[in-house]
């Protein structure tokens, strides 16, 4: 089973813009992916450009889209695909994820998404962004491929916008992704009812 890691090194997380500059973007994308290479065995990065904060991973270079990237890499082998943001998935998790038996696996999103997906058949394909987890069951079920929904908290959240920032901070100690936000100041304020991330 290969493990692909679909990264994006241009203008990253842009729905943080308005807290992090595109610098900080950057750099906190790539801790975010380092931290997921960290919980997977030998896997991939499958990147739609050239970086050089890449040497030394193992990566191949695919510009086409997500959908396009991935399903031509499922109509070749058995083949899962995990995204670069899921800071607090940890190797457990990942050996759960694969060992779950099922023509097509998935780790759903908290918003709808598919944040991990695995494909045993050769004849699945994806349609990624605007609620695939759903759209992903339903291509499966039209298939009559028999699929498994991994449930999974940490694997739910994906890093994509300051709530999600905040699911890091309570719960990534430890995470290079979780040091990178706290050495540029972010941190959560518990004075109130609800924790809240601020940055100092």
């Amino acid at each position: 089973m290969k493990i692909y890691v679909p990264f994006k090194p241009t203008n990253p997380k842009s729905r943080l813009s308005k807290i992090m500059s595109e610098k900080e973007r950057r750099e906190f994308a790539f801790q975010l992916l380092l931290d997921v290479l960290e919980s997977c065995e030998d896997a991939i990065v499958v990147t739609s450009s050239r970086d050089d904060r890449l040497r030394g991973l193992k990566y191949e270079i695919d510009d086409r889209d997500l959908d396009t990237a991935v399903t031509s890499r499922i109509k070749k082998e058995d083949s899962a695909f995990i995204m670069s943001d899921l800071a607090l998935i940890n190797k457990k998790i990942v050996k759960g994820f694969l060992d779950t038996d099922g023509d097509v696996v998935i780790a759903p999103g908290r918003k709808g998404g598919t944040n991990m997906l695995l494909s045993r058949s050769r004849e699945f394909y994806t349609s990624y962004h605007y609620g695939s987890f759903l759209k992903h069951i339903r291509i499966a079920e039209r298939l009559g491929l028999s699929l498994s929904v991994f449930d999974s908290f940490y694997a739910s959240i994906d890093i994509d916008d300051e709530s999600d920032l905040l699911e890091l901070m309570l719960h990534g100690k430890g995470k290079r992704s979780y040091e990178y936000l706290e050495s540029i100041g972010f941190y959560v304020d518990f004075s109130e009812k609800e924790p809240k991330l601020k940055r100092s």
